[in-house]
């Protein structure tokens, strides 16, 4: 986490830039306008968008799907998914590259609000944060850190070249699944905080999310998982014509 590729720098960067702005210079009503306007508010796609005019239209419905994950609910929530993005997502940028990591983010937290969407439809509370991400970035280091050749644990480097694990090998590595265990047992027990009342605020519908997503897309986005191109034939040089007056005459 201390040797930063420089595109988690800039998210990181972009994110807590923006939790300053709403901190420190943007008005109340400006910080309103942000929040209708890019984060994700599953109320947008209710009987409510028919009555209220919500900033974007239908492109704003749809640009939402990634944009939450850039906005926080305070410094809090910044700096901790900051931090976690310097580990996990330094991870998956150093096995794939920034271009594929771009790909991941979009799919990953377009996850998270799908799920969270599809959970609290109709709701007014807007979704914020990276979570969804990063926990899909978990759920895809799990697929190669305990995949090092012989089964062994290869390290959260993201620069080993052994092809990732499929489900079917993940799910016969105790060592990765105990990592996914964990998460999965943290997730639900801030999930039951969030259900039961507990004053946490905590999108585990889109942790949930982002973590399937991530699993999933992993090996399609990953160089070194990639099945092999099969070489094309080489091409036949067409059989060369005797001139003329080379035929035999018969």
């Amino acid at each position: 986490m201390f040797n930063l590729p420089t595109s988690v720098m800039v998210l990181a960067g972009i994110m807590l830039a923006i939790q300053a702005a709403q901190s420190f210079f943007l008005s109340f009503d400006q910080r309103e306008w942000l929040i209708l306007s890019f984060s994700f508010l599953p109320v947008r796609y209710g009987a409510a968008a028919q009555v209220f005019s919500f900033p974007g239209g239908v492109l704003g419905d749809i640009w939402t799907f990634v944009t939450y994950a850039f906005l926080h609910g305070g410094w809090m929530h910044v700096i901790l998914n900051v931090v976690w993005m310097m580990i996990f997502a330094t991870v998956i940028v150093r096995r794939i590259g920034n271009f594929n990591f771009a790909i991941f983010f979009v799919i990953t937290a377009a996850a998270g609000a799908l799920v969270h969407l599809v959970i609290h439809f109709g709701s007014q509370a807007p979704l914020v944060g990276v979570s969804a991400v990063l926990s899909g970035a978990m759920a895809a280091s799990a697929r190669f850190a305990f995949n090092g050749g012989m089964g062994g644990f290869s390290g959260l480097q993201g620069v080993n070249r052994y092809p990732c694990l499929s489900l079917k090998g993940l799910r016969r590595n105790p060592q990765a699944m105990g990592f996914l265990g964990i998460w999965l047992v943290l997730n639900l027990v801030f999930g039951m905080f969030s259900i039961l009342g507990g004053g946490a605020t905590i999108a585990w519908e889109a942790h949930l999310g982002g973590f399937i997503a991530g699993l999933l897309i992993f090996p399609y986005l990953d160089p070194y998982s990639r099945p092999p191109r099969k070489p094309k034939p080489p091409k036949k040089d067409p059989p060369k014509k005797r001139p003329d007056h080379l035929k035999v005459i018969k």
